[in-house]
């Protein structure tokens, strides 16, 4: 991806492991079995990365899965050198801020590149497009989230309704509203106006535009992820009492700084049964 600035990933791999019980448990969530290969979902989110040629990344995970990473990171000879590992998981939030504290930490301002690592994304090169996309508008202060092709009314995605174009020379468009996960009805209702596409929960922005965006709608998790990171030992972060929050919820939604950009190829949330069965049918048809 030589047409774009330096990005520093950022793979979220946390997890109770309770959402595709029995397959997956605490000790070895969704993310790190073989659900579609012989890859784990993490392992694909690593490689996928290594493909659009950024930084080595920084992995934030649960403590009690730091073998189980740096395993799997061996396992397809990944160097795996950034590691933060939360006591408890805070939601998406709280990583996502203790990312951007280490960055700015270290003196970056890259543009983050942050990805869940439960994710199937059929077209690597369509991901990289639109990793282009996004890191053109976060390094102009705009937080950006991908959308994926809404072709179903599913209820267990959340929507986002693509607004106008951003200024000449961006790619994107703002973000006109959020919709969590509607019924059944509500879901077609959105399809039907033709302006929603699913909120694929990958985001990139620099860390300056982050920590402002805190400091604004969320300086308490700010401060208890400063805390964390001041008094970390050996990448081990406690964020204490401090609230659970989604970064959508807690910023995106509140924020007129945030933009969305099209993955235009088949996505699928591998955190449900049904977007498993989904993966696998988009697998198979592209080998047919």
């Amino acid at each position: 991806m030589t047409e774009i600035t330096t990005l520093r990933p950022v793979i979220l791999a946390g997890g109770s492991g309770t959402r595709l019980q029995p397959l997956s448990s605490e000790g070895r969530p969704k993310q790190f079995l073989p659900l579609l290969d012989d890859d784990s979902p993490f392992q694909e989110a690593l490689e996928r990365i290594d493909i659009a040629e950024c930084l080595l990344p920084l992995v934030i995970a649960n403590v009690r899965l730091k073998d189980l990473v740096l395993e799997q990171a061996d396992d397809i000879a990944f160097d795996l050198e950034d590691l933060l590992l939360e006591v408890e998981g805070k939601n998406t939030l709280a990583a996502c801020l203790s990312a951007a504290l280490w960055a700015q930490v270290r003196g970056e301002n890259y543009p983050l590149l942050i990805c869940p690592s439960d994710h199937f994304i059929g077209d690597e090169t369509a991901f990289s497009r639109a990793v282009i996309d996004a890191a053109s508008a976060a390094e102009n202060g705009w937080i950006v989230t991908f959308g994926a092709v809404a072709d179903r009314p599913v209820t267990h995605y959340g929507y986002i309704e693509v607004g106008t174009r951003l200024h000449a020379g961006y790619s994107g468009h703002k973000v006109e509203r959020f919709v969590e996960k509607p019924d059944e009805e509500t879901a077609r209702d959105l399809l039907a106006q033709g302006r929603f596409v699913w909120n694929a929960g990958i985001f990139c922005v620099t860390p300056e535009t982050l920590i402002k965006l805190a400091q604004t709608h969320c300086p308490d998790i700010l401060q208890a992820c400063e805390e964390a990171l001041k008094h970390n030992q050996d990448g081990i972060l406690d964020y204490g009492p401090c609230a659970s929050q989604s970064l959508d919820v807690a910023i995106l939604e509140k924020t007129d700084q945030c933009a969305v950009v099209s993955l235009l190829t088949s996505w699928s949330d591998l955190g449900t049964w049904p977007g498993i069965w989904k993966a696998l049918q988009l697998i198979a048809d592209q080998s047919e």
